[in-house]
């Protein structure tokens, strides 16, 4: 059998772990209240997986990526490829992407991260984020980070590495791109914006339509970039996230989903209500009235289960707790699916809770 960037899951019980972000601190937390040792050992010979975005944002990405090496290569854990864990792997500084200047050796304002080592970043981080598959799956589950498309998986089938599949992808769709990018530059100077106008955030950018049509095909054109960050269409206006004035806005694809049960991240969900701080307008619009403890679409067969541990950057930087549930500090967490209980269980005090899968009338 050729290699694929699919890999089997297998049939022992799970625990599978949201974005993580560098929070070192939430991991360490969480794998002890999910009985698990230095060397993703579990008495109960669970397993883990850990659904990307392990990286970023956070104080420690480095010590993140070594906890999760070391349970990988210890042969307890699986994990899967992120849009963050396949931005480093593209390794393209020029980007300047909001939360990356650990990656690249430089400090950044808005966050206190640990940078990488260099001969680290070569030897050893590198590799492993190069070898990890896009998704999982078994007859009765599916492990994604952003989005389980048709298209997507088939192009992760084909490929040996996602980086591979990425960079075919990116290849099929430049000719389109760069002739939308040749129209949008002349709108641009006519209209004068200075180069940095996206990135000034206090400086409201109205939505320029087409920008929005050439994000909207520079993301969904590319069959890894759904599945790793999901489905993006041009919104109603613009709005400020991740560090510039961004045209299109997230969509909540599991609304025309059917299939196997699939768990995914990405998404920054809340636990609570109350606004967390860094969601945008469309995370937080994109799960509706769905409670935090529901599975997504109308067979509730998608569960998001990534809980804001992201923002806990942002969050250390206001006094005191602000957390909304007892003994916590924050209101972001890092939480863990457990497979088949079907039970979510997170890194501080909150109380855990039972997914609701009961379908919609």
């Amino acid at each position: 059998m050729s290699p694929s960037c699919i890999r089997e899951l297998p049939e022992t019980p799970l625990d599978i772990v949201g974005d993580i972000h560098g929070e070192l601190a939430a991991l360490t937390s969480l794998l002890k209240k999910l009985g698990y040792d230095d060397l993703g050992r579990h008495p109960e010979k669970r397993k883990l997986v850990f659904l990307g975005d392990l990286v970023d944002r956070g104080p420690d990405s480095p010590a993140v990526l070594r906890a999760v090496m070391h349970i990988v290569k210890a042969g307890n854990a699986q994990c899967i490829a992120g849009n963050h864990e396949l931005n480093a792997v593209r390794d393209d500084a020029c980007k300047k992407r909001s939360g990356e200047g650990w990656w690249y050796g430089h400090d950044e304002e808005e966050y206190s991260s640990t940078q990488v080592d260099p001969e680290e970043k070569e030897r050893s981080f590198l590799p492993f984020l190069r070898s990890l598959p896009g998704a999982l799956e078994r007859r009765d589950l599916r492990v994604v980070h952003a989005c389980w498309s048709e298209p997507s998986i088939a192009k992760l089938r084909e490929a040996e590495t996602v980086i591979d599949a990425f960079n075919e992808e990116e290849a099929a769709l430049k000719p389109q791109l760069e002739k939308l990018g040749d129209a949008l530059k002349t709108i641009w100077n006519s209209k004068e914006w200075r180069p940095g106008a996206l990135k000034n955030k206090g400086e409201k950018v109205d939505l320029i339509p087409e920008l929005a049509r050439y994000d909207e095909l520079n993301q969904i054109g590319n069959a890894i970039k759904v599945a790793t960050s999901g489905i993006e269409r041009a919104a109603q206006d613009s709005f400020y996230a991740s560090g510039k004035w961004r045209m299109v806005e997230r969509v909540p694809w599991w609304h025309d989903y059917s299939g196997p049960p699939v768990v995914v991240g990405h998404y920054w969900r809340r636990y609570s209500p109350e606004p967390i701080g860094l969601s945008t307008r469309a995370d937080a619009d994109i799960f509706g009235d769905t409670p935090p403890h529901s599975a997504l679409g109308p067979a509730r067969s998608v569960m998001c289960i990534d809980y804001s541990v992201g923002t806990r950057f942002a969050e250390r930087k206001t006094p005191g707790p602000i957390g909304t549930a007892p003994g916590t500090r924050f209101k972001g967490c890092l939480a863990a699916l457990r497979v088949p209980e079907w039970e979510l269980v997170f890194d501080d005090k909150r109380p855990g809770l039972r997914v609701d899968r009961s379908q919609r009338d």
